[in-house]
């Protein structure tokens, strides 16, 4: 492979990683999904061992994981009994399955999370002395608070997740943001 097409395909592959890795997902997560959109042909198991320099283990188990995102997809390759994947292309797609199955499910526990303790903080109310009182009522404001903003942000998933396809350049750039001076 030419020099500069290697390096190009590195760098996305390592870009990816880093990205994989700062939403919380193995970096070798990225690093797979970055080979696989990089190659214009499937890949199989051995050859993304290779490219990605990891073991045959973290390469399977990895693959696993960006397969039930949907990242990836098993083909088949004529006259290869193998295992060979591809990559999904559609970014959109990938962004959505990952929010509906982990963002929309940690910001669910969280506002339940914040109901409970709401709760018992209530229930406790009758039997607390005056300084804790105030220690609760202070509590139920910061939850208060921390449920207005998980509340919006379920509401900014669900807006989000409602679009079947990503805003475009023109539609993102015509927001009016408040306080920015446009």
């Amino acid at each position: 492979m030419d020099e500069t097409l290697q390096t190009v395909r590195d760098s996305v592959i390592t870009g990816l990683g880093q990205l994989t890795d700062f939403f919380g997902f193995s970096p070798v997560m990225g690093h797979l999904y970055g080979a696989l959109l990089m190659s214009p042909d499937p890949l199989s198991l051995d050859e993304l061992e290779a490219i990605v320099a990891k073991s045959k283990a973290s390469v399977s188990m990895n693959m696993q994981a960006i397969e039930r995102w949907g990242m990836v997809r098993q083909v088949w390759v004529k006259g290869d009994r193998r295992k060979y994947y591809d990559a999904e292309g559609d970014l959109w797609k990938i962004v959505t399955t990952v929010i509906e199955s982990r963002e929309r499910r940690e910001v669910g526990l969280a506002l339940d999370i914040l109901e409970d303790s709401a709760h018992q903080l209530r229930e406790a109310s009758g039997r607390l002395n005056a300084e804790d009182q105030k220690t609760a009522e202070y509590y139920l404001t910061q939850i208060k608070n921390l449920q207005a903003f998980f509340q919006l942000a379920e509401m900014a998933l669900e807006m989000l997740l409602a679009n079947k396809r990503p805003p475009t350049l023109d539609e993102i750039a015509s927001v009016d943001i408040p306080g920015s001076g446009a």
